[in-house]
């Protein structure tokens, strides 16, 4: 494309397809200290889920519109775009009927779908062909990355590597939907070398964002609040970027995960276990809050883990009893958790549990085994956000190796050759 249509794509329209993106990435940004009262309105008048309302209901008015544009399409071009458009369809339905973990992240699903739409519009201004759509589906995934970041520097407001794989998807799906019925006959071969350079930029911009939230860990997190003025409110931050652990496979328990391995587990229990365990005597167990008030987790994770794994047992024994006639399922689910928990505690914290004083007598073990059912698989929700399928190095190691292929990729296919700019 010469400078002088470049241009005139911006004086056409470039200009204002680039505020679109961003008025709506302002948008989202703008939302996140809000969500929360903003759900609890909603939430308070309405009996219908409106977040997964509002979500068919735009898939519905986008998929009218699509129709209407196969209809109106030539006929050879309309079995390529029906394809299209039938993943976008199948997509929504996935996302929205199985991977939600909540009603609210079927309004991200608009948002980000939206997203995916507006940006293959601002960069077609720039980029004619095929690489329009992973460039447009690059751009949501740094949206959903910042969005994310803001989210762990606000309080109440968590980091989750899953709600990027999930805001990443529906901008996929918007993209297929953009290639159903919205894509322009300029879109096709062959790809340029500054579409190439453009693509190759924002993944690597990509890949250092998910390399630095990869390194981020609670004790480096807790090292640098210490360290850096302005930064102390990151201390002992609830929420994560990301932690590691290991996930231990007991054949008598089932399955937990810890920040340490089981040798350290054990040992930790046994010089250890009697000094921490005493700490946690009292009546009542602190509140999560109050526990981060007064102790640093990345300083002494047996500790913090000893404690959540007994907050769990207690609180799910507490609560069994009410579901035992109105709810058996609810009941045998409480009693399994209380149980389960309690067998990790005897065996991998049996010294600090014995110094607490919190060793559930022979009655009490027998009331809650009663309601167990010993045949299904039992997974401890404690600890869950922990990294488990490979180390940080082998994360790091990856994300080195994908940036270094991106620049392998920019420098073989993405630079003009040297005739050419000579000419």
């Amino acid at each position: 494309m010469s400078g002088e249509a470049r241009i005139g794509g911006w004086r056409r329209g470039g200009w204002a397809a680039w505020l679109a993106v961003a008025a709506v990435a302002l948008l989202i940004f703008s939302a996140i200290p809000l969500a929360r009262s903003v759900q609890g309105f909603l939430d308070g008048r309405f009996r219908l889920n409106v977040y997964l309302g509002a979500a068919i209901g735009f898939g519905l008015v986008g998929l009218a519109f699509a129709l209407r544009r196969l209809i109106r399409a030539s006929g050879a071009s309309v079995w390529p775009r029906l394809g299209w458009l039938a993943g976008a369809v199948v997509g929504t339905a996935w996302l929205l009927l199985d991977q939600l973990q909540s009603s609210v992240e079927a309004f991200h699903f608009i948002e980000y779908a939206a997203l995916g739409v507006l940006f293959f519009r601002a960069w077609r201004h720039h980029v004619q062909d095929p690489l329009v759509y992973p460039l447009a589906l690059a751009g949501v995934a740094l949206v959903a990355w910042t969005d994310e970041f803001l989210q762990w520097l606000t309080p109440g407001r968590f980091w989750d590597f899953r709600d990027i794989r999930l805001n990443v998807l529906a901008g996929a799906v918007g993209l297929l939907f953009v290639a159903g019925c919205l894509a322009p006959g300029t879109i096709r071969l062959p790809i340029a070398r500054k579409s190439v350079r453009r693509l190759c930029v924002a993944t690597g911009a990509l890949l250092l964002a998910l390399g630095f939230a990869l390194a981020a860990t609670p004790a480096r997190v807790d090292f640098a609040a210490a360290q850096v003025p302005g930064l102390a409110f990151l201390r002992n931050n609830e929420s994560r970027l990301a932690e590691f652990g290991r996930r231990h496979v007991d054949p008598d328990i089932g399955t937990f995960r810890s920040r340490l391995d089981l040798g350290a587990l054990q040992r930790n229990d046994r010089e250890r276990g009697a000094e921490i365990g005493a700490a946690f005597g009292a009546d009542a167990l602190p509140d999560p809050r109050e526990y981060r008030r007064n102790h640093v987790i990345s300083a002494d994770p047996f500790r913090f883990e000893f404690y959540r794994h007994l907050l769990q047992r207690d609180h799910y024994a507490a609560v069994a009893g009410k579901y035992r006639t109105t709810d058996p399922e609810r009941f045998r689910h409480h009693c399994t958790v209380a149980a389960r928990e309690n067998q990790i505690l005897e065996k991998y914290f049996s010294h600090a549990l014995a110094a607490a004083g919190r060793e559930w007598d022979a009655a009490r073990a027998e009331r809650c085994a009663a309601g167990v059912d010993w045949n299904v698989p039992y997974t401890s929700e404690v600890q869950n956000h922990l990294i488990v399928s490979a180390s940080e190095a082998v994360w790091q190691a990856l994300m080195l190796a994908l940036f270094l292929f991106t620049g392998w990729c920019y420098a073989r296919w993405g630079r003009e050759p040297q005739a050419d700019i000579a000419d």
